[in-house]
């Protein structure tokens, strides 16, 4: 069991746990070619997983093509393409 520490809950700080965020992918035909962020842009080297998620589709439908993408500075990065709204976004686990 952890002690309580005894500091103050801070709730303006809190956030959703592996929210996605927006991301810039460039794609050819389709298919995501590099990874566009604050540091800059960094091409995929290999396409380690793909996997499509649908669900929803009686109230706000869900339809996401999801990548899990090695980049060429080494690290793993997931992104999905919302195919409803045209989107991309990073999701962390």
């Amino acid at each position: 069991m952890v002690k309580n520490p005894g500091a103050p809950s801070r709730p303006h700080r809190l956030r959703a746990l592996n929210e996605p965020r927006p991301v810039r992918v460039v794609t050819r035909e389709g298919t995501p070619v590099a990874l566009l962020d604050t540091r800059g842009q960094h091409a995929i080297v290999q396409i380690q997983d793909t996997w499509i998620i649908e669900d929803e589709w009686w109230r706000q439908e869900i339809n996401r093509q999801y990548y899990s993408l090695l980049l060429d500075n080494g690290t793993l990065r997931t992104v999905y393409h919302d195919r409803v709204a045209d989107t991309w976004h990073e999701q962390a686990y």
